[in-house]
C-alpha cells in the first residue's frame, strides 16, 4: 500500500492509549544560546521516578496496514520493507525487549509552537559536558555479530533513557555510513537493522531501522517516521510528489517524544563524487520540532509536533534554514521568505547571530555581485544581479577564529530580478566585505572618519582616516577595470600624525573603485582587511597620477621626528609653487647632516641633476632646503638624514609632493664628480693593504655577488662603499650592500648588488695622523650581466665590522660560540655565547628596518643568562626576516659601549614568537648579582621555569643576614597586592622557599629581592628574576591569604592556602607553628584552635555572616592577640565572577 494511504489507514484506526508505569523523568531546565558561538549552555536537573513496569498488549500493523489482534507476544524481528508511519495504536518493544506494548501517540503535551521562539536547539535539555564519556564510549565501540550483542555492550554505560538513547545515537553516527548503491538504486536499498550492522552500510530506511531497533531493546520507546527531506537533491522551491524519500526517528524520552534523524546526523554523501564523508552533525539530535520541520515533512502531520501544523504546500515554499545556520549560533535572518524580488535592481538581505561571524555568498554559484557590511553579530548584504531573471542565492559563513578556511552554507534564497541598474558596476577587485567593522577593528585601525562602505565624490576626491590602536606599516591602493597593474598606488596619498592615519584618492576618471587598505603581515607582506567602494559619476573628472617615485606617507611622520627634524615649516604633504621657487625648514634636535634628492616623472633630470636644484643654508640648529624647479610639473623632494660624524651612513627619513604650476627661469647644474682611480696598485700597499684576493681591476660577477679580501699590515679600521650611475641611486645606498669581517689583521667584504649593471667598490682607511679621517686607498668595477639579479639591502642597523672582532675582544668578549658573522635560524630561535675577561655588565639588542621594534621590543627579544665568567644570550624573533644582534659591553668607567654585531636571517614565514615580559630584567636567572645579595644555592639553576598545572616552588639557602621577599609580575597582574598574592614564603632548614600559585595559564616574571635585617627601611634590592611558563588554559589558582607583619616565615600553613574561602560553609584550618600560647579564628566569633602533639594547631570555622575571616596569634595568654593572616569570604556567585575575570 501507498505510504500516504497507509498513514490515512493509521489514522482511522480507534485510539487505545494506557499509561506506561517505566522510569519517568521530570526534568527541568533552561536553556539559553550563548554569546560564545561555539557552545550552548545548558543547566540540567533531573529527577529519577521508579514505578513498576507492566506487561503491555501489542496493536500490530500487517504490511497493507490492517489493525490485527491484541496479544502478548515476545519481541521479534520487524519487517524493514516500507517506512513506517506512526499513527494511533502502533506498537512498540518496551523494557528488555520481551514484550510489546501500545506506543503513546503525540498529544498537546508533545506539541510546540511555530514559528521557532530562539530559546533552545533542542525538545529537551541535553547538557553535552555531562554525556561526554557516553559519547567517548560509544565512538571506541567496535562493530559486533548481532544488534542484541552491540545493545548490550553500549548500555553498559547507560544509566538513563536519555544517556541510553545517546549512546545507540553516537554509535550510529559514527559507524554507520551512507549506501551510496542503494541511493542510486532503490531494488539494492536494504531496512533491516540485522544487515545495516552486517554492512556497515545503509539509506536513510536503514539507519532509522537500525536506531528503531536499537532503542526497543534497551526499552525505550521509538518510531520510525517517514516523510519528505530537503536533502542531498533538493532544490529551493520544489514540489515533493509520489513517495516519500527519507526516514528518521521518533523517541519517547521524559513523556514526550522527541524526534532524530541519525542519517543526516552521521555525515553527508556527494552523489557527485559517489563518496560519503562521515561529518558528525549534533543539531539532529532530539532537534527543536519548530526547526526541524524546516527540512523534515512527515506524512502523518502529527509527527510534525507542532500546534498548528504546516501543509506539505506551505513546507515546500518555506525558507529552508540549513543545521549549519543554528550550528553557527545564528537565530534570525531577513528576509523570512523563500522568493525575494529586487527593488531598483537591489535587494537586500541581514543576518543576526550570538557572535561576531564571517560571511560570504554566491549568486548562481559563481557570481558574487553585492556588498556585505559587518554588523555587531551579523551581517548586512546588499545583492545587484548583473541580469533580470530567476536566480539563486546562497549565503555562508564561518566562525572569525576557526582553523577552517572554508564557509558553509546556511541558507538559500530565489531572487526574482524584474530589472537592472545598468550605471552600478561593482569592481572586479573589491572584496565582498566592504566598509569598517569589528573586523578592521581587532586588526587595528579604530574610529574611521567614514563609517559608510560607499564613498560618494563630487569632485573625484575623497579621504579616508584611522586610529592605529598599534604600531604598523598601511598601504593603500585603488583599483578599477581602467586601472593598469602597477598604477594601484599612484592615485593614493598617505599622511601619518602621530597614531592617526589619513589616506587621500584622487581619482583618474568618473568610474566605481574599489579603496583596498592593507596592514604590514611581514617583510614586504601585506594583508587587506578593509575595503571601500568610491563612486563618481561626474564626467569631468580627471586627476592626474601622483609621482612614481613618491613614498607613502607623505609629508611629516613620526620617522621624521625620531630623526631630529623636528617643527617642519610645511605640516602639509604637498607644497605648492606658481613660479617654481619653495622652501623647506626644520629645527634640527642635534648635530645631524641632511642630503636631498629631487625626482620627477615628466621632467629629465641627467647626471644626478635630482641633487642640484637643492641647496641648504644653516643658522645654529635651523636647516632650510631652497628649492629651484627646472621646469613646470610635480616633484618629490626626499631627505635623508645621518649625524655628522663619519663614517657618514644616510637613512631616508621624508619625502614632500611639489607642484609648481609654472617657472620664472632655467636653472644650471652643479659640476659632476671626479673619477676615482680603479684597482689595486702601489697605492695599496702603502696604505697597508696586502695581498688582495681580487688582483685585477674588474670583477666580474654571475650571480650578482662577490668578496673582496686584503691582509692588514697593522690594526686599522677599514670602509667600503658601493657606486652606481643609475638615478635612483643615492648616499643612503652606497654601504647597505656591503658586509664588511675584519679578523685580528684579515678585513673581508661581501658585496651583493640590486640589480645588473656597472658598480664602483671603493675601499677606504682610516687615517694613521688623523685618526676618524678616512682616506680612500683604492676602487673596483663590479660588472653583473645577470637580468635576474634582485639582492635587498643589508638592514640599515648593521654596522660593520660584522661578527667577532678585535674590537669585542678589547671589550672583553672571548670565544664566541659563534664566529660566523650571519646566523642562519630555521625556527626563528638562535643563541650566542661569550667567554667574558671579568666581571661586568653586559645587554643586547635585537633590531630590524624590516620589523618595525620600539626601543622597549629590541631588549624583549633577547633572554640573558649569565654564570659566573660566560655569558649567553637566547633569541626569539617576532618573525620571518633579517635582523640585528648588538651587544654591548660595560667599560671600567661604568658606561657602555658597543661591542659587536650579528646578522641574523629566518626565513620561515610561519615564525611568530612573542615578546618576553615586560618586567623581566637580563640576565635572567641565579647570576653574580643575587649571590651577592645573599641568595646561595638555588633550586632551580636555570633562567626559565616550566610548570604543568601553574605552581611551583622556588628555594634558595639565606644569609642569616638578610631578609628576603618575592613578586609575580605580568600584563595583567596591576597591583602590588596582587603581585604578592600568589607567593607564599616559608623558611624551612635555612633555606627561603617560594610557593607560587598562577592565576592562569600565561608567561610571568617572579623577581626577588634582599635587604640587610639591620636596614630598618622597608626598601629591597633587586636580586634576581626568573621566567615563569605555563601554557596550560585551565590553570585558574586563586590568591594565597593576605599576610601581616606578625607571621613568622617559620610558621607553616597547610589549610586553607586559598586566600578567597566560600560563604555558608565550614572551613578547617591547620598551621604549625611553635613557641605560641594560642591561635585563633575570628569570623563572626572567635574559634580557638587545638594544638596537637605535632605541633599543628587544628580546628573550624564557619563562614557564614563573614566577610572576612582573621587568624590570630599570641605568645602571651596575658597579652593582646597579633594578626597574622586574613581572607575573603566570597559567595559562589562572586568566586564565578572571579573565575570569569581571571579568564578574561
Amino acid at each position: 500500500m501507498h505510504n500516504r494511504e497507509l498513514s490515512l489507514a493509521l489514522q482511522r484506526l480507534p485510539a487505545k492509549r494506557q499509561e506506561t508505569k517505566n522510569c519517568t523523568y521530570d526534568l527541568l531546565s533552561s536553556m539559553e544560546i550563548m554569546q560564545d558561538c561555539n557552545s550552548l549552555r545548558i543547566d540540567l536537573l533531573l529527577i529519577v521516578h521508579s514505578q513498576e513496569k507492566q506487561t503491555r498488549k501489542e496493536t500490530r500493523v500487517d504490511d497493507d496496514g490492517h489493525k490485527t489482534q491484541e496479544k502478548s507476544v515476545v519481541q521479534k524481528s520487524f519487517s524493514s520493507r516500507h517506512i513506517i508511519t506512526s499513527s494511533q495504536g502502533l506498537a512498540v518493544s518496551s523494557g528488555n525487549g520481551s514484550s510489546w506494548e501500545p506506543s503513546p501517540q503525540p498529544s498537546a503535551k508533545d506539541f510546540y509552537a511555530y514559528p521557532w521562539d530562539r530559546s533552545n536547539l533542542k525538545s529537551m535539555p541535553v547538557n553535552l559536558k555531562n554525556v561526554e564519556k557516553v559519547d567517548a564510549y560509544a565512538v571506541q565501540v567496535g562493530k559486533r555479530n548481532s544488534v542484541e550483542e552491540l545493545v548490550s555492550v553500549l548500555l553498559k554505560v547507560a544509566r538513563t533513557d536519555l544517556e541510553k538513547v545517546r549512546v545507540i545515537w553516537m554509535w550510529i553516527c559514527h559507524n554507520i555510513e551512507y549506501d551510496l548503491e542503494g541511493l542510486e538504486d532503490k531494488s539494492k536499498r536494504s531496512g533491516d537493522p540485522t544487515q545495516t550492522l552486517l554492512t556497515g552500510k545503509g539509506a536513510c530506511e536503514g539507519y532509522a531501522g537500525l536506531f528503531q531497533k536499537m532503542c526497543c531493546m534497551a526499552g525505550i520507546k521509538c518510531l520510525k517516521i517517514g516523510g519528505f527531506s530537503k536533502g542531498l537533491g533538493y532544490t529551493a522551491g520544489q514540489t515533493f510528489l509520489g513517495e516519500t524519500n527519507h526516514a528518521w526517528n521518533a523517541v519517547y524520552l521524559n513523556r514526550k517524544w522527541h524526534l532524530v534523524d541519525s542519517t543526516w546526523g552521521a555525515g553527508s554523501a556527494d552523489s557527485g563524487s559517489n563518496t560519503f564523508s562521515f561529518r558528525y552533525n549534533e543539531f539532529y539530535f532530539l532537534t527543536h520540532p519548530a526547526l526541524f520541520i524546516e527540512e523534515h515533512f512527515p506524512d502523518n502531520q502529527n509527527w510534525q509536533l507542532l500546534k498548528v501544523p504546516l501543509s506539505l504546500k506551505q513546507f515546500e515554499g518555506n525558507l529552508c534554514r540549513k543545521s549549519s545556520f543554528y550550528n553557527a549560533g545564528l537565530v534570525a535572518l531577513y528576509p523570512e521568505t523563500l522568493q525575494v524580488e529586487t527593488v531598483n535592481g537591489k535587494a537586500t538581505f541581514s543576518i543576526e547571530g550570538c557572535c561576531p561571524a564571517l560571511f560570504s555568498f554566491t549568486l548562481n554559484k559563481t557570481e558574487k555581485p553585492g556588498l556585505i557590511t559587518l554588523t555587531k553579530n551579523g551581517m548586512h548584504l546588499d545583492v545587484y544581479p548583473q541580469e533580470t531573471g530567476r536566480h539563486k542565492l546562497e549565503l555562508y559563513t564561518r566562525f572569525y577564529n576557526s582553523t577552517k578556511e572554508s564557509y558553509e552554507s546556511v541558507v538559500e534564497y530565489i531572487l526574482h530580478c524584474g530589472s537592472v541598474d545598468p550605471a552600478f558596476r561593482i569592481p572586479k577587485d573589491l572584496e565582498v566585505l566592504v566598509g569598517p567593522s569589528w573586523l578592521t577593528e581587532k586588526k587595528g585601525l579604530l574610529q574611521p572618519t567614514c563609517r559608510d562602505p560607499i564613498i560618494n565624490s563630487q569632485d573625484g576626491r575623497c579621504s579616508v582616516g584611522f586610529t592605529l590602536a598599534k604600531r604598523n606599516t598601511i598601504l593603500a591602493t585603488l583599483h578599477s577595470d581602467q586601472i593598469k597593474p602597477g598604477d594601484e598606488m599612484r592615485h593614493v596619498l598617505q599622511t601619518v600624525r602621530g597614531n592617526r592615519i589619513e589616506v587621500k584618492v584622487h581619482l583618474p576618471q568618473q568610474g566605481y573603485y574599489a579603496l583596498k587598505i592593507h596592514s604590514s603581515t611581514g617583510p614586504g607582506k601585506f594583508e587587506s582587511f578593509c575595503n571601500y567602494l568610491v563612486v563618481c559619476r561626474n564626467s569631468e573628472v580627471a586627476w592626474p597620477f601622483f609621482p612614481k617615485s613618491l613614498q607613502n606617507p607623505v609629508g611629516p611622520s613620526a620617522l621624521m621626528e625620531k630623526k631630529g627634524l623636528l617643527q617642519p615649516s610645511h605640516r602639509e604633504p604637498i607644497i605648492y609653487t606658481s613660479n617654481g621657487h619653495c622652501s623647506l625648514s626644520f629645527t634640527l634636535k642635534e648635530d645631524i647632516a641632511l642630503i636631498t634628492a629631487l625626482l620627477c616623472d615628466e621632467a629629465s633630470l641627467n647626471d644626478h641633476g635630482e641633487k642640484r636644484y637643492v641647496t641648504q643654508a644653516q643658522r645654529g640648529n635651523q636647516i632650510e632646503l631652497q628649492i629651484r624647479l627646472p621646469q613646470a610639473g610635480s616633484y618629490v623632494l626626499q631627505i635623508f638624514a645621518d649625524s655628522k660624524s663619519p663614517p657618514a651612513n644616510f637613512e631616508y627619513v621624508c619625502n614632500y609632493l611639489i607642484c609648481c604650476s609654472n617657472v620664472d627661469a632655467t636653472h644650471s647644474e652643479a659640476p659632476a664628480t671626479q673619477q676615482i682611480p680603479v684597482g689595486s696598485g702601489s697605492m695599496v700597499d702603502k696604505k697597508g693593504f696586502l695581498r688582495p684576493s681580487q688582483p685585477g681591476q674588474v670583477i666580474d660577477s654571475p650571480d650578482g655577488r662577490c668578496s673582496l679580501s686584503f691582509s692588514l699590515d697593522r690594526d686599522m679600521n677599514c670602509l667600503a662603499t658601493l657606486h652606481s650611475d643609475d638615478i635612483k641611486w643615492n648616499n643612503q645606498m652606497e654601504r647597505r650592500y656591503i658586509v664588511q669581517i675584519q679578523k685580528q689583521r684579515q678585513v673581508e667584504f661581501l658585496v651583493q648588488l640590486p640589480r645588473p649593471g656597472s658598480y664602483d667598490l671603493r675601499i677606504y682607511a682610516d687615517s694613521r695622523f688623523q685618526p676618524g679621517n678616512y682616506e680612500l686607498v683604492c676602487s673596483y668595477r663590479i660588472i653583473c650581466a645577470n637580468s635576474e639579479v634582485s639582492w635587498p639591502a643589508f638592514p640599515n642597523k648593521l654596522q660593520n665590522p660584522v661578527g667577532p672582532t678585535t674590537l669585542s675582544e678589547k671589550n672583553g668578549l672571548l670565544n664566541p660560540s659563534d664566529n660566523d658573522p650571519i646566523i642562519h635560524s630555521l625556527d626563528g630561535r638562535c643563541s650566542i655565547s661569550f667567554t667574558t675577561k671579568r666581571e661586568m655588565g653586559i645587554f643586547a639588542r635585537l633590531q630590524s628596518d624590516d620589523v618595525l621594534l620600539t626601543e622597549e621590543a629590541e631588549r624583549r627579544h633577547v633572554l640573558q643568562v649569565q654564570k659566573q665568567n660566560r655569558v649567553e644570550f637566547q633569541v626569539q624573533l617576532p618573525q620571518a626576516g633579517t635582523y640585528i644582534l648588538k651587544i654591548y659591553t660595560e667599560s671600567e668607567q661604568g658606561s657602555f659601549r658597543f661591542a659587536c654585531n650579528y646578522l641574523i636571517i629566518c626565513v620561515d614565514t610561519k615564525v611568530k614568537w612573542p615578546l618576553l615580559p615586560v618586567d623581566l630584567c637580563n640576565p635572567v636567572g641565579p647570576n653574580a648579582l643575587s649571590e651577592k645579595k645573599g641568595l646561595m644555592r638555588p633550586s632551580h639553576p636555570e633562567p626559565v621555569i616550566y610548570t604543568d598545572d601553574g605552581r611551583c616552588c622556588l628555594s634558595f639557602a639565606l644569609d642569616q643576614a638578610m631578609d628576603v621577599v618575592a613578586t609575580l609580575h605580568s600584563d595583567d597582574i596591576t597591583s602590588d597586592e596582587a603581585r604578592r598574592r600568589h607567593i607564599f614564603q616559608a623558611e624551612k632548614d635555612g633555606r627561603a622557599v617560594f610557593h607560587i600559585q598562577l592565576p592562569k595559564g600565561d608567561t610571568y616574571v617572579l623577581k626577588v629581592c634582599t635587604k640587610n635585617k639591620s636596614d630598618l627601611s622597608n626598601v629591597y634590592d633587586y636580586a634576581c628574576n626568573y621566567l615563569l611558563c605555563c601554557t596550560n588554559s585551565k590553570t585558574r589558582w586563586p590568591f594565597f591569604p593576605m599576610r601581616y607583619g606578625s607571621w613568622d616565615n617559620t610558621y607553616e600553613l597547610v589549610e586553607p592556602t586559598s586566600g578567597v574561602l566560600p560563604a555558608n560553609d565550614e572551613v578547617r584550618f591547620r598551621i604549625k607553628a611553635r613557641g605560641l600560647a594560642a591561635v585563633s579564628i575570628k569570623g563572626k566569633n572567635l574559634y580557638p584552635l587545638t594544638q596537637g602533639s605535632d605541633g599543628f594547631w587544628e580546628g573550624t570555622c564557619t563562614t557564614a555572616g563573614c566577610k572576612d575571616i582573621q587568624v590570630l596569634v599570641t605568645n602571651n595568654l596575658n597579652k593582646g592577640y597579633a594578626l597574622v593572616l586574613s581572607y575573603q569570604v566570597k559567595s559562589g556567585v562572586q568566586l564565578r565572577q572571579m573565575e570569569s575575570s581571571h579568564s578574561s
